[in-house]
């Protein structure tokens, strides 16, 4: 798959998911049931399948041979599909419970981590004793410094472009959209400097 089409369908699954999650919270905003649903359940597996649309983009980096339908064929295994969302759901829900970690700069980056860290040790079934998933202590460093990087430019951004949004389209909050967006978008060079580190091993 070339550049151009993992670029588009990164961008189009981002912004559509967000902004479906973004336009069922508004239109659900006086009733505070169904806010709360959409909020804590609907919207976080809406944004799971969003994450493993990009994680299948970026995933064919781990050697010449994959590809997104790879990611796609292991996780259409029996359960494996099922197994995986309920284990970032609760994942995400366990985080939200962590001081630091509840931020989606560092919970997104966890998500994809291990949903690759799976689907890897799903794929090379066959040597993974010889494979360890959990990331080098540089790799983490990395991972770090960049969550902390993300952190920074999404507040800046998302700030002015969500003015932009909130004034062109006469609508409020939509801050959450748009850093939702840039954090997920933000996820590729985490998902490429753990991949790179599983790569290695497969060298």
């Amino acid at each position: 798959m070339s550049l151009f089409w993992i670029i588009l369908v990164t961008l189009g699954s981002v912004v559509a998911g967000t902004g479906l999650c973004y336009f069922m919270v508004y239109q659900a905003r006086e009733v505070a049931t169904t806010r709360w649903i959409l909020e804590h359940v609907m919207c976080p597996l809406l944004r799971i399948l969003v994450l493993l649309i990009v994680v299948s983009m970026i995933y064919p980096a781990i050697d010449a041979q994959s590809s997104s339908a790879d990611f796609w064929r292991v996780l259409a295994q029996p359960q494996q599909f099922r197994d995986l969302v309920n284990l970032l759901f609760v994942a995400g829900l366990a985080l939200a419970f962590v001081p630091l970690f509840s931020h989606p700069v560092f919970a997104l980056p966890l998500q994809s981590m291990l949903t690759i860290a799976l689907v890897f040790h799903w794929q090379y079934i066959e040597i993974a004793a010889s494979i360890s998933l959990f990331p080098s202590l540089g790799t983490l460093f990395k991972v770090l410094l960049y969550m902390l990087l993300a952190y920074f430019v999404t507040r800046e951004a998302s700030i002015h472009l969500s003015r932009w949004i909130n004034r062109e389209f006469s609508v409020d909050g939509s801050i959450r959209l748009v850093a939702d967006a840039i954090y997920l978008v933000l996820q590729i060079p985490v998902m490429l400097i753990y991949i790179g580190y599983l790569r290695s091993q497969l060298a």
